[in-house]
């Protein structure tokens, strides 16, 4: 084998050894959790709670809207589907859905 081929193999295994694979590449979660619901209604219950404000909207830059933004994918059908019997009788289903695009 000619040096230069030997260089550029040589390379090529340098290169493949010090990339990381994709696989072991950070973790993005799927899907949101019961932590991700507590911070949505702590942060959101001013527009979702039944009988507070749920017609009205948060601004872009609120506490609210930036506990919708740590939700995998801004999914709040994914919190929705985490509210219990309970919660579900004091939020509004369509508000916590609406945060969605409120925070987009």
């Amino acid at each position: 084998m000619q040096p230069q081929t030997v260089a550029i193999l040589l390379l090529l295994v340098v290169c493949a050894v010090v990339s990381p694979h994709p696989v072991i590449g950070g973790k993005k979660r799927l899907r949101c959790d019961e932590n991700d619901k507590k911070h949505i209604l702590k942060d959101c219950g001013h527009y979702t709670k039944k009988h507070g404000h749920s017609n009205e909207r948060p601004v872009t830059h609120s506490s609210c809207c930036a506990a919708v933004h740590t939700v995998p994918d801004d999914d709040m059908q994914c919190i929705v589907d985490l509210l219990t019997d309970a919660e579900k009788k004091e939020h509004e289903k369509d508000a916590i859905l609406a945060l969605q695009d409120a925070c987009a």
